[in-house]
C-alpha cells in the first residue's frame, strides 16, 4: 500500500486541514447514525419511516435554497466575494428570498406525509440547518479550524442529548424538531459572530465569469442532491412507510464516505482556488485525494461485503434482514467514493459541464429505475443508482483530463488503486473463509478491529512516505 512521494507543499496543503475538517463534519453524522440504529430498533416501521423522511427533505431542500452559496464561498477569493455581496446584497436577498419561498411552498402543498403544523416546523428546521452549514463554511474559509471543531463538538453533544431524551421518553416528532431548531439557531448565531470578527481576506484577482459560475454551481448542487436521493424520492410515493423503512436501511449510505468526500472537497476547493494558475499543483492534489480516501474506503467496502449478514443480525436484531439484498447492491458505490470528481472543473469555471454531468446522472438513474424496478423490485432501484454513479464519475474524469490537457491516467493513480484493491480482496477472502468457525458476534468484532488496523497502517504508512522532515 505504499504511496509515491509527492512534494511537501502539496502534501501539507492536504494534511494540515484534513483532520480538523473531517472530525468537525464526522461528529454530528456519526451520532446521527447511532441515533438511526437506536430509533430503528425501538420505533415502529411507520414512525421510523417518518423520522428518516425528515432528513430526506432537509438534505434536498437545504441545498435548493442555498443554491451553491457554500461552494462559491470556498472556491472564490474571499475579499472579492464579500465585495460582491456588499455591492449586490439587495438583489441577492430578493433572489434567495423568492427562491426559498417558492421551494417551501412547493414542499408544503405537495407533501402528504405530515400535518400542516409539522410542515411549518420542518420549514423552520430546514432553514436553520442550512444557515448552520453556511456559518460552518465561513469558519473553514477563514481557517478557524479549532473554533470550528469545538463548536461542532458541543453542538453534537447537545444534538445527541435531544435525541436520547426522546428515545427514553415517548417519541414526539414535533417536539424533537422544535428542540433541534432551537439548537441550530444558537449555533448559527454564535458562529456568525466569531467568523465576522476573525475574517482574514486574501488579495486575489476577481474570477472570470463569476456570476455564471455561481449559477451553474447552484444548479449542479441541486441536480446532485436530487441524484443522490433519487431512489428514495422515487419510492417515497410508491411504498408504504413500513416498506420504505426497509428499503431506506438497505440503501442507506454509510455517512462516513459522504463526510470524507465533503471534507476532501472543501480542502481541494480551498487549495486549488488559491492558485488556479498552478495546474501541476491542482493535478497533484486531485491525484493524492484518490490515495488518501481509498485507504479508508476500500477496506470498509470489503468489510461490509464480508460481514453484511452479521452486521444486520446484530445491529438491527434481525429486524431489517429484508434490507440486505438492497444493501449488497448499494455498497458497490463505495469504491467510487474516493474523491470529489468535479472539483477541477469547478475551480476552473467549468460548472456548466458539472451541471450537465448531474443532469445526465439523473436521466440515466430514472431510465434504469423504470426498467429495473419492474424486473427486480427495490434492488433494481439501488442498482440504477450504482450504475449511473459510475457513468457520472467517468464523465467528470474525461472532462477534467481534457481541461488539464493530460490523460486520465495522470489524474488517477490507477496502479496504486488496483494494487490496493487486489491486496485487500486477498485478505478479506481469507477472513470470509475463516469467519465460519466463529460466532457472528465474535467474527464481526474481530474483522471490524482488523479493518481498523488495516486502515490505520495504510494511512500511517502513506503519511510517513510523504512527510519530509
Amino acid at each position: 500500500m505504499a504511496a509515491n512521494a509527492i512534494d511537501t507543499t502539496t502534501f501539507n496543503r492536504i494534511s494540515n486541514k484534513l483532520l480538523p475538517v473531517f472530525i468537525g463534519k464526522l461528529l454530528p453524522i456519526l451520532f446521527l447514525t447511532i441515533i438511526m440504529v437506536l430509533y430503528s430498533r425501538k420505533l415502529s416501521y411507520y414512525d421510523y419511516g417518518q423520522f428518516q423522511t425528515i432528513w430526506i427533505y432537509c438534505n434536498i431542500i437545504s441545498v435548493i435554497i442555498s443554491f451553491g452559496l457554500s461552494s462559491i464561498i470556498l472556491s472564490t477569493a474571499f475579499n472579492y466575494f464579500t465585495g460582491f455581496i456588499k455591492s449586490n446584497w439587495r438583489i441577492l436577498s430578493l433572489l434567495y428570498a423568492f427562491g426559498s419561498l417558492i421551494t417551501f411552498a412547493i414542499f408544503y402543498f405537495t407533501t402528504n406525509h405530515f400535518s400542516s403544523y409539522t410542515k411549518l416546523l420542518l420549514i423552520a428546521f430546514i432553514f436553520f440547518q442550512g444557515l448552520c452549514t453556511l456559518t460552518d463554511t465561513l469558519l473553514i474559509k477563514n481557517n478557524l479550524l479549532k473554533i470550528y471543531l469545538w463548536i461542532n463538538f458541543v453542538y453534537t453533544l447537545l444534538f445527541f442529548s435531544i435525541h436520547l431524551y426522546f428515545f427514553y421518553q415517548s417519541f414526539v416528532l414535533n417536539q424533537l424538531i422544535t428542540g433541534i431548531i432551537c439548537l441550530s439557531v444558537f449555533k448559527a448565531a454564535f458562529i456568525f459572530v466569531v467568523a465576522k470578527n476573525n475574517t482574514s481576506p486574501v488579495s486575489l484577482l476577481a474570477p472570470a465569469n463569476f456570476i455564471g459560475n455561481w449559477v451553474f454551481i447552484g444548479l449542479n448542487e441541486i441536480a446532485g442532491i436530487i441524484a443522490k436521493w433519487l431512489d428514495k424520492i422515487f419510492l417515497l410515493y410508491l411504498l408504504s412507510p413500513a416498506a420504505f423503512a426497509v428499503f431506506f436501511n438497505g440503501a442507506f449510505e454509510i455517512p462516513l464516505f459522504g463526510i470524507l468526500i465533503s471534507t476532501m472537497e472543501y480542502i481541494m476547493l480551498t487549495n486549488i482556488s488559491a492558485d488556479v494558475s498552478n495546474k501541476i499543483a491542482a493535478k497533484n492534489i486531485f491525484n493524492e485525494s484518490f490515495k488518501i480516501l481509498s485507504l479508508i474506503a476500500f477496506p470498509l467496502f470489503f468489510f461490509l461485503l464480508t460481514m453484511h449478514a452479521e452486521a444486520f443480525a446484530i445491529i438491527f436484531k434481525n429486524k431489517y434482514s429484508a434490507s440486505i439484498p438492497v444493501f449488497l447492491i448499494s455498497i458497490f458505490i463505495i469504491p467510487m467514493r474516493i474523491t470529489h470528481y468535479g472539483v477541477i472543473l469547478q475551480c476552473y469555471g467549468q460548472s456548466k459541464k458539472i451541471a450537465f454531468g448531474s443532469v445526465m446522472d439523473i436521466g440515466f438513474s430514472l431510465l434504469l429505475m423504470f426498467i429495473l424496478y419492474p424486473l427486480m423490485g427495490t434492488p433494481g432501484v439501488a442498482l440504477a443508482i450504482v450504475v449511473s454513479t459510475y457513468l457520472q464519475a467517468g464523465y467528470y474524469l474525461w472532462q477534467s483530463a481534457s481541461l488539464m490537457k493530460i490523460s486520465i491516467r495522470a489524474l488517477v493513480p490507477g496502479f496504486f488503486l488496483l494494487k490496493l484493491m487486489m491486496s485487500l480482496a486477498a485478505v478479506y477472502g481469507v477472513l470470509y473463509y475463516v469467519k465460519q468457525y466463529f460466532s457472528s458476534a465474535t467474527s464481526l468484532i474481530v474483522v471490524f478491529i482488523l479493518t481498523g488496523i488495516i486502515i490505520s497502517i495504510g494511512l500511517i504508512f502513506y503519511w510517513k512516505s510523504n512527510r519530509q522532515y
